[in-house]
């Protein structure tokens, strides 16, 4: 009886540690924050690219690349305040959140450290 009564709380307590996380990620709709490199900005069309290091390659670091327009609200932070796409430069070190679309990636947010 002790046994079936603390293999349904751990089995409660879990159900609960998961429903949580994906409670969050559909808040999210698919929002996702990555910190990375800026190798690539288009003054003109307003896109950015970011590399971000998400593993161990064979030969150096495996690379994801985040890269597509802002979006037309989106925050761009430069140490603590608003900045302008202009204040960033190739090789900043930035958070980056984005989201997909149909042809790519959407930048919401842009923060330089």
């Amino acid at each position: 009886m002790r046994r079936s009564i603390v293999s349904l709380t751990l089995a409660v307590g879990v159900m609960f540690f998961l429903s949580s996380f994906a409670a969050q990620s559909w808040a999210d709709k698919g929002v996702v924050k990555m910190v990375g490199e800026i190798t690539a900005i288009d003054l003109t069309h307003r896109t950015v690219v970011v590399e971000v290091p998400v593993g161990k390659a064979v030969f150096g670091e495996q690379l994801f690349t985040v890269g597509g327009p802002l979006s037309h609200d989106a925050e761009l932070k430069r140490g603590g305040r608003s900045a302008k796409l202009e204040d960033f430069h190739i090789g900043d070190r930035v958070t980056v959140l984005w989201k997909t679309i149909e042809t790519g990636h959407l930048i919401l947010s842009l923060k330089a450290t």
